[in-house]
């Protein structure tokens, strides 16, 4: 038996295909309360036990892994606005540290823990960030997500050195369909197609298709070492060049004006303080992903294609995929010639 946590969601349930696929009996442990699409549309909810609970909650977490031989850890909170920042930590951090505690005590024989490749320092087309090079420390984080990210993966390291098998897999920017909840490269798409990109910051961003991500999560139970940590990315590309990719996918122009950072940082800021204490709804500038734009993130993944064997594929299917479903589930209508 294999569980996964967060199994419905953008990356888990494209994990829990490729197991099926391979023979495997599957667990997934997810909220009471959460979306099924991912599932239900993928044909694989009648061939999945699912048990639910929440990864802040460890009794839930224990028994869920309770005879499993291995587990991906894959749910996060992954946006980059939260009406309550305490529970991002909550469900990032404790909740990570839950899931390695249960599994040591468990005798689990495999972890494989998802992180983020925006914990990392991040660098240019010409000098793309790998897994040796420098990173910011806690202090270097921009946000309440990539702080708690960066804590589950101390937790992670840490609990690698008490003997848990856990191998961390870093993904860059997932595209594809199935993005239901859309992560903010998703809603980037659909404020495209929606015609609500009327500018954009010049930065460098490492995409890869989220089937090659998965890929790279099984790859990782086989191969992967413990206590080490594989980028999964491809292609490091500009926003222009997204925006090419798209203008070309659906005939909708580009955004016409590239803005610098610095200045809209006061304006993401005072966004940020009126969505949370007046709004309580999701700032149309987001504070965190400013800070996070203020550098490009390039990325070099030739560690995960050297030991994994993480695939390439070509991004362009990807975002089209992406296009597609976000058209085909009504999150943009797609406009007449």
């Amino acid at each position: 038996m294999i569980l996964i946590t967060g199994a419905n969601g953008f990356v888990g349930s494209r994990i829990v295909r490729l197991l099926l696929k391979r023979g495997e009996k599957v667990r997934c442990f997810v909220r009471k309360d959460t979306n099924l699409m991912n599932l239900v549309e993928g044909g694989i909810r009648r061939d999945v036990e699912l048990v639910y609970g929440d990864v802040r909650d460890y009794d839930s977490v224990k028994r869920a892994i309770g005879a499993s031989k291995t587990v991906y850890h894959t749910a996060a909170y992954a946006h980059l606005w939260y009406p309550d920042p305490a529970a991002v930590y909550d469900i990032n951090w404790k909740g990570s540290k839950n899931v390695f505690q249960a599994c040591l005590e468990e005798g689990i024989g495999k972890v494989v823990y998802t992180n983020t490749a925006a914990i990392m320092g991040g660098g240019s087309k010409d000098s793309p960030c790998n897994e040796e090079s420098p990173a910011p420390g806690i202090d270097g984080m921009p946000g309440h997500y990539t702080r708690s990210k960066f804590l589950a993966y101390r937790e992670a390291l840490d609990y690698s050195k008490k003997g848990l098998p856990v191998t961390i897999v870093s993904p860059t920017t997932p595209i594809g369909d199935g993005d239901y909840k859309p992560t903010p490269p998703g809603k980037m798409i659909v404020d495209f197609l929606n015609g609500k990109l009327p500018a954009y910051i010049g930065t460098v961003i490492n995409y890869i298709d989220v089937d090659d991500v998965a890929a790279g999560h099984l790859a990782a139970e086989v191969s992967g070492r413990t206590g080490e940590r594989y980028i999964l990315g491809a292609h490091n590309l500009s926003l222009e060049e997204v925006f090419s990719i798209l203008n070309r996918l659906t005939g909708i122009p580009a955004p016409k004006f590239r803005l610098p950072v610095l200045p809209l940082l006061p304006i993401g800021f005072l966004c940020a303080k009126i969505s949370e204490n007046i709004t309580h709804s999701e700032p149309p500038v987001p504070w965190e992903g400013l800070r996070l734009a203020g550098k490009p993130f390039a990325f070099d993944s030739s560690k995960a294609v050297r030991e994994l064997g993480l695939p390439q594929s070509n991004i362009e299917d990807a975002f089209k995929r992406a296009v597609e479903w976000f058209y085909s589930k009504g999150y943009a209508k797609r406009r007449t010639k």
